[in-house]
């Protein structure tokens, strides 16, 4: 009883804390973000963003000085909200995958390895993790396999104690199935995968590909993992370079695939020097009869300028999300501006038509400061959240902190930024990735969850490591959210309000502190919102 109490109170002082943060925020009128164009209709300064109540989490705590963490995926048990499951990828010392399991909110974590299956003879690498509403585990993972460390195979491993242990991996598909990605149907339970499907003779091609025409494709499964289907193509036959899927289902159980089409991109795809000066396209395919067909990919953006050089292997994904309307919510790191910003564009037509780009970020437009790799969830009152790397405490540095920016119009305005990370760090420390890029190798993605009146985050971090050890880790975070802060136009009142709570909160403090002195304080934990608390889709 008294651990809860505790842990009650915390969350209620995280809660005040925050809204007096929104009502600092709030008093100095009310803000919006621009679009990619730089219009708005309230500006915010590049400065305002609000350091998140509490400390981040280290959720990989592996003491090896050169292991090499990245790209993770978060999910959040439907049925017991305390159990949270975080895997990401490893790149050094060697490649591996790691499973890390929560079950008292994120405040501490064990580590749980994939086991290699039965007949593979290579390494489990790339997971990507989700639940169904039973509560049943799902990680999709690649093994890697020979001296060029090709993907072998496609399997999905899952399992009935939150994490804890796995049945058997079954094989989705086989040998060069690349940049592999997974949503369930939380409604039906079926169960979709989608890579770019390679061969032997494009994948001779060290760190690129050595023709195009490479479709992406789907496969499902109906029966918990256990067979999968013939996989179906999505791509365009006549877009010649493609990658970088992300996968969402739509509340009618039709999955949805958000890709890049790379245009006339040779020097990546084929891992040339120089720079490219085109544009790349973001294409999404939907599914009217739940997989079977797609239909031809709309253009959501056609003039995406990207950052910089990749690694045409393991490209950042563009975050993909779909709200209780079954309207797509896509984001995306774009150089139109003359530095990296963090675009949004959303649909009110199920992803027929989409409205103007929308820039995330603060700042002014074409200030240097760049923003990278954004992740979107949807909460299910609808609040979207998108979590992103941003360099505005470096400037223009190497150094780099993870911010969360909320809104709760739609995704029109983003008035809310937090900083979730409570240390910058270097992103000149990691595994190697493009020969090309100016940077290490950060991954493929970081993950959002939007919950009820909270949202939670994990990043690949290097603080703890060196230019020379390369060490990465996965921190995570979790912030309050007034869902209605992003519209409010009475900002007064939510000044009263937070210092109201503030006042509260910081007796519910003091109290927890004499509270310590009678019972043993718990780990510090991540408050999801309470069981039953469900997790948008998204990164």
């Amino acid at each position: 009883m008294g651990h809860r109490l505790i842990r009650f109170r915390r969350a209620i002082a995280a809660l005040a804390l925050s809204l007096v943060a929104a009502s600092q925020g709030a008093a100095v009128g009310a803000t919006g973000a621009q679009t990619a164009t730089g219009e708005t209709a309230g500006r915010a300064p590049a400065d305002d963003i609000v350091a998140a109540p509490g400390a981040d989490v280290l959720v990989t705590t592996n003491p090896d000085p050169v292991l090499a963490r990245n790209s993770p995926s978060l999910a959040v048990n439907p049925l017991q909200a305390t159990n949270v499951v975080v895997v990401d990828r490893v790149d050094r010392p060697d490649y591996a995958a790691g499973v890390h399991v929560s079950n008292d909110g994120g405040g501490t974590w064990q580590d749980k390895g994939l086991a290699v299956p039965p007949g593979a003879a290579g390494k489990p690498y790339a997971p990507t993790a989700a639940f169904d509403a039973r509560g049943t585990l799902y990680v999709l993972f690649t093994t890697l396999a020979g001296a060029g460390n090709t993907p072998e195979a496609l399997w999905v491993a899952r399992s009935g104690d939150g994490g804890l242990s796995f049945d058997p991996a079954v094989r989705v598909t086989g040998p060069h199935a690349f940049q592999a990605t997974f949503a369930v149907d939380v409604r039906s339970g079926r169960l979709y995968a989608a890579w770019l499907q390679s061969d032997d003779a494009a994948s001779e091609c060290n760190l690129c590909f050595a023709r195009t025409g490479l479709p992406i494709v789907v496969s499902q499964s109906g029966d918990g993992g256990r067979t999968w289907s013939p996989p179906v193509r999505v791509s365009d036959p006549e877009r010649a370079r493609v990658g970088a899927p992300s996968l969402a289902v739509s509340p009618e159980g039709g999955p949805v695939v958000l890709y890049v089409d790379y245009g006339d991109d040779r020097l990546d795809w084929e891992n040339l020097p120089g720079t490219y000066d085109g544009r790349f396209s973001l294409v999404l395919a939907r599914s009217p009869d739940r997989g079977a067909t797609f239909e031809p990919g709309r253009v959501v953006d056609g003039d995406v300028v990207p950052p910089g050089r990749f690694l045409v292997y393991q490209p950042v994904v563009p975050g993909l999300a779909i709200n209780g309307d079954g309207d797509p919510i896509v984001v995306w790191a774009d150089r139109r501006n003359g530095d990296t910003d963090v675009l949004l564009r959303r649909s009110t037509s199920g992803g027929d038509h989409f409205d103007p780009p929308v820039r995330v970020n603060r700042g002014p437009v074409g200030d240097g400061v760049p923003q990278d790799m954004p992740s979107v969830s949807v909460a299910p009152g609808g609040r979207i959240d998108v979590a992103y790397y941003d360099r505005t405490l470096d400037r223009r540095g190497p150094t780099a902190d993870v911010v969360l920016s909320s809104s709760s119009d739609g995704g029109r305005t983003f008035p809310d930024a937090f900083r979730l990370s409570t240390r910058s760090f270097d992103r000149r420390v990691g595994p190697n990735g493009s020969p090309h890029a100016e940077e290490a190798d950060f991954g493929s993605r970081l993950a959002v969850r939007a919950l009820p009146g909270v949202s939670v985050a994990a990043w690949a971090d290097s603080r703890n490591g060196s230019p020379d050890t390369g060490k990465q880790d996965v921190y995570l975070a979790s912030v309050a959210i007034d869902e209605g802060s992003g519209v409010s136009a009475a900002s007064w009142v939510l000044a009263v309000g937070g210092v109201l709570l503030a006042a509260a909160g910081i007796g519910l403090l003091l109290a927890t502190r004499r509270a310590r002195r009678r019972v043993a304080a718990p780990p510090p934990a991540v408050d999801l919102g309470g069981p039953g608390g469900g997790a948008g889709p998204g990164g």
